[in-house]
């Protein structure tokens, strides 16, 4: 088992919790305490998924790595959701999406691996 900080996939949601704050930060006060605050709680779940699984048996990883998918898809409702409330601008959503469809593909290789090694 790599150390969790060695992964790509933890570095790249690491960038993206990093991106989170940087965004919130500027948030209007009315939208600083909700939706920017479900926006950090998501992206450190992200972060934490990717910790507990590298932690856990090659058997179990798929359905920790399904419960990763669940939580990059609720952060990229609450990005579009900030895009649709003009707090922050299409071109930086289209920047983010591509940060997701990396840490997708990622994500997609090791659910692949750990499928292949189940028995493990």
């Amino acid at each position: 088992m790599a150390r969790h900080d060695h992964l790509p996939l933890f570095k790249s949601c690491y960038v993206l919790c990093l991106d989170v704050y940087k965004i919130t930060h500027n948030f209007e006060r009315e939208y600083k305490y909700t939706l920017g605050e479900k926006m950090k709680d998501a992206a450190h779940e992200m972060l934490d998924k990717v910790v507990e699984t590298n932690s856990r048996k090659n058997r179990e990883k798929v359905n920790s790595l399904n419960s990763l998918d669940v939580l990059a898809e609720r952060l990229i409702i609450y990005f579009r959701i900030s895009c649709d409330l003009k707090l922050i601008s299409p071109a930086y959503l289209a920047k983010l999406a591509e940060r997701f469809e990396d840490i997708g593909k990622q994500t997609g290789s090791w659910k692949k691996w750990a499928e292949n090694n189940k028995l493990i």
